[in-house]
Formats: C-alpha cells, sequence, structure tokens
C-alpha cells in the first residue's frame, strides 16, 4: 500500500510539504519505562504523584525541564545526578519498547513522498535506540530533535520549529503525530494545523482539546484509511473534523 492507500495522497501542488513524528508514545509503547523512572525520582524524594499529575505536568516533556520547573522538593537542587540516574534506568528497560502497530510501516510509505522529522523530549541516546533497534527506521528520518537540540521542551513549539527549519516546511503546511497533550500545545504553538493525535497514553477527549484535529488508537492502516489531511481532502471521511477514528 502506498501514502495514497492512507488517504494521504500528494498532489502536483501539495498541500502537505513534511511530515512530523513525536517519538514515545507516538511511534513505541515507552510510556511504562518512562513512568517507572519517573516514580523511582518520586520515590527518592517520598512525593506521591497521582496519574493525573503525571499526565499534566510529566508526561511527554523534557525531565530537565519538569525539575526546574515543577516545584517540589528538588526544586533548586543539582538535577544533574537525577537525570543521569533516569536515563540510565530508560536504557536498562529499554529491551522492554515495542512498536506501535503501523508505525514503521507508516513511516516507510510516507517517506516515498515526504520528508520526515522525528521530535522528542527523550535524549539521542534513546531515540537513535528506538529509531535503529526497534523501529528499523533511522535512515528514513531525514531530520532528528531530541532534547540535547533546544534550549526549552514540549510544551515550546522550539522542537518542532527547528525541525520545520531544517525540512524546509512551512509549519501550516505540515502533518503531524502526537500522543500528549504537551506535544500537541507544542505543536498548535508552532503553527501546526494537521495534527494526528494517538490515544496510546491520552484519551481522545484531552488530545482533542489539546488541539488535535483527529485522533487514533495506533497507526495501522485500517485507522489512517479515513484520515485526509492537509496532504488530500480537508475532511474526515464520512464525518466531521476533530473526530475520533476506531476502524
Amino acid at each position: 500500500m502506498t501514502a495514497a492507500g492512507f488517504g494521504l495522497t500528494r498532489r502536483s501542488d501539495p498541500a502537505c510539504e513534511a511530515v512530523l513524528m513525536d517519538l514515545d508514545g507516538t511511534l513505541v509503547f515507552s510510556e511504562d519505562v518512562h513512568r517507572r523512572a519517573w516514580q523511582a525520582f518520586f520515590d527518592r524524594w517520598s512525593v506521591v504523584v497521582t496519574d493525573a499529575d503525571y499526565e499534566q505536568h510529566y508526561m511527554g516533556r523534557r525531565p530537565s525541564d519538569v525539575i526546574a520547573g515543577v516545584p517540589g522538593p528538588w526544586t533548586g537542587t543539582d538535577a544533574a545526578a537525577a537525570l543521569a540516574t533516569m536515563t540510565a534506568f530508560t536504557l536498562e528497560h529499554a529491551g522492554s519498547v515495542k512498536a506501535v502497530p503501523g508505525a514503521a510501516a507508516l513511516i516507510r510509505q510516507l517517506r516515498v513522498n515526504y520528508r520526515i522529522s522525528v521530535v522528542t523530549s527523550a535524549g539521542a541516546q534513546w531515540a537513535q535506540h528506538l529509531l535503529e533497534d526497534v523501529l528499523e527506521v533511522r535512515d528514513l528520518i531525514d531530520v532528528i530533535i531530541t532534547s540535547e537540540e533546544i534550549i526549552c521542551g514540549k510544551p515550546s513549539p522550539e522542537g518542532y520549529l527547528r525541525a520545520c527549519a531544517a525540512l524546509r516546511a512551512r509549519p501550516e503546511r505540515c502533518v503531524a503525530f502526537e500522543d500528549s497533550p504537551s506535544g500537541i500545545h507544542a505543536l498548535v504553538a508552532a503553527g501546526v494545523r494537521d495534527i494526528v493525535g494517538v490515544t496510546t497514553t491520552s484519551a481522545a477527549a484531552d488530545l482533542t482539546r489539546a488541539g488535535a484535529r483527529w485522533t487514533v488508537p495506533d497507526l495501522a492502516p485500517r485507522h489512517l484509511q479515513h484520515i485526509r489531511s492537509s496532504i488530500g481532502a480537508q475532511t474526515v471521511a464520512g464525518g466531521s473534523n476533530d473526530q475520533e477514528v476506531d476502524g
């Protein structure tokens, strides 16, 4: 199946200039590893963080931004040691990470016609492992923006704006895939309008409120075939915008 098989059709003057993708939660099931790494951090400080607070303040964000910006007993402390410990934890448990259904195939199919960037809150070593060893698509990604390359992480638009600049694509002419409200807020702030929310870690309603135009449970073809983004028509087949597509 080609990219057009997903309803993402290329035209002589395509509306879409590039594709932007988050990594953790969007292309791979890795949130459990990150949640356990954060839990080890919370336990160290004897802090209880509910799932709701975790989703709102921690999930999908750079640990360095969270430790610096979210008040807690760690405020004012040197975060370097904590970050090193969390990174080591995630790499130690990287073997348990699996690909989101359809993720690798989608990248291969879209890359035929469109340049692709992955923008992640994770570090370069983690991103390299996932793209090379889990998804096996590293050679198809034109631009990778990791936590080391930006000053402000999501929900700041900096990472996505850097990706668009590197791709020489206008944000309003990009299609994006994200799984967290903070990531979607970053896309909206960057000027991206055609956003697919992947409900692997957050509820469809939360992603829609954040700015997702459509939501899907994963990236399997049967869920994406009904989406016609700015690459093609501006509607969701059989329904209106801001619709959850469940196949």
